[in-house]
């Protein structure tokens, strides 16, 4: 019986560590530097770079816009090739959803001024 407790234990120690592997490995598609486009957004938000890093297993990330501006992400979460992120613009709470294919993200930015098309691809 304790034998059983020792390798069901480490099954489990194992399955965790399989987990977070994947989860680092997955993270590392999506970090970088990202150009991005939302040709609608209003004059001075419509381009900049979106930069997506990992700290301590947790993806963290900024947008910077063309003027210098920065813009923390908030809930930055990255599963099944899709990226979802929040930020404050003007006060606003603004939520992006993309997809990411290679070098390319393409998704949308929804706003109380509506749901943009942005496009993006990865520079570093």
């Amino acid at each position: 019986m304790k034998k059983l407790l020792i390798f069901v234990f480490m099954m489990a120690l194992l399955a965790g560590s399989a987990n977070t592997l994947m989860a680092a490995n997955n993270n590392k598609t999506v970090v970088g530097e990202w150009k991005y486009q939302v040709p609608t957004a209003p004059y001075g938000y419509e381009k900049g770079v979106v930069v997506i890093s990992e700290k301590d297993g947790e993806l963290t990330g900024e947008v910077k816009l063309d003027g210098g501006y920065k813009m923390e992400l908030k809930k930055v979460t990255f599963t099944d090739n899709t990226l979802k992120f929040g930020l404050y613009v003007d006060y606003e709470y603004v939520s992006v959803t993309s997809t990411i294919d290679g070098k390319k993200m393409a998704g949308t930015v929804n706003s109380s001024e509506g749901t943009m098309k942005l496009t993006a691809e990865k520079i570093k």
